[in-house]
């Protein structure tokens, strides 16, 4: 026989409050365009903005690196 269990069968949702990210290439991202390079929240996540074909700025600490075009990236929907 089943056991009722309440407090155990409910639908747990993600938190509203969590952040959907969707993964790119570097190469696909328009000049200005926000990115991410990871989609953990729980890892410091910095913001770049894609200076270049093949630079993107960290705004934490104003920095410009080189990516590879094939490199992921992430932007939040």
């Amino acid at each position: 026989m089943a056991i009722n269990n309440p407090m155990g069968d409910h639908f747990n949702p993600p938190s509203n409050l969590s952040q959907d990210f969707e993964e790119y290439s570097f190469e696909e991202l328009e000049l200005d365009e926000l990115f991410w390079q990871t989609n953990k929240p729980k890892e410091e996540q910095i913001p770049w903005r894609k200076s270049s074909l093949t630079e993107g700025r960290n705004l934490k600490t104003q920095t410009i690196h080189s990516f590879q075009r094939r490199t992921k990236v992430y932007q939040k929907i």
